[in-house]
């Protein structure tokens, strides 16, 4: 524990008021709870009409971050959580700059990426793409493959967007559900016992680095892909580690209610 994690923690412990100053989520997770169902999908345009929830947490996003003001994030998991709940919101609201009748937020750009690489809203005071905040802050900085099952893109095959905002407190068990969860959806694994073959998520071979690296620093020697996914799936579910690895096409479809996924 460094020197100023141990100062904002005797802060929190003996300084009346101390951890009100903290950054909220609450208007976020009132949007997810109104406006996402139990399977991850986006009443676009119920949101559009009713935006004003949205609207405040953005603003408090634009205001504050890690970076701009570090006394309101003592802890690690608070800082993840907030850049988790930041990607997903301005995905969202990317969304319904572009109009809640778009089929995809994919095809646009450089190999169709460019929702995800313009500049796409403010936080603590600065600008930021999706992929800046993907790749160079919750990629770089924290290192922690389970994000890739809380990141959320808007599309079908996105992992599944929790009804509720991410919290420092209950950040890791948050995390290693939505990966156990992701793993466990046939969508995302699924092992073929007669021909030996597992097709798994494209998530998995985008960022095979990400998944491969936490394998080799936990000490799995020759790790792989299957290694990780091995980590979340059930005893009896655990996929061959020599069998033939095939992926899915991502379904980039817009997750919005009445999708068949």
């Amino acid at each position: 524990m460094n020197r100023r994690t141990l100062i904002f923690s005797f802060l929190l412990a003996w300084v009346p008021g101390f951890a009100a100053a903290g950054f909220s989520h609450a208007e976020w997770t009132g949007v997810l709870e109104r406006f996402v169902d139990n399977q991850g999908l986006v009443d676009y345009a119920g949101l559009s009409r009713d935006r004003g929830a949205l609207d405040r947490y953005l603003a408090s996003l634009a205001s504050s971050s890690p970076d701009s003001s570090p006394s309101q994030f003592p802890a690690r998991d608070d800082q993840l959580a907030y850049w988790l709940n930041a990607y997903n919101a301005l995905v969202i609201a990317g969304v319904l700059e572009r109009g809640v009748d778009t089929m995809s937020v994919w095809g646009d750009g450089l190999f169709g990426i460019g929702f995800f690489t313009v500049e796409r809203g403010t936080l603590g005071g600065r600008r930021w793409s999706l992929k800046h905040l993907e790749d160079d802050v919750v990629r770089d900085r924290f290192r922690d493959p389970r994000i890739h099952a809380a990141l959320n893109c808007a599309s079908v095959s996105c992992p599944r967007l929790m009804r509720r905002a991410f919290d420092g407190a209950t950040l890791q068990k948050d995390l290693a559900a939505a990966m156990t969860e992701f793993v466990a959806d046939e969508r995302n694994c699924r092992f073929d016992a007669a021909t030996r073959t597992v097709r798994l998520s494209k998530i998995f071979d985008w960022f095979t680095r990400d998944f491969v690296g936490f394998e080799k620093a936990m000490g799995t020697s020759t790790p792989t892909v299957l290694d990780y996914v091995n980590r979340y799936r059930a005893q009896g579910e655990r996929v061959p580690t020599d069998s033939r690895l095939k992926f899915f096409e991502y379904d980039k479809r817009l997750n919005r209610q009445g999708v068949k996924p």
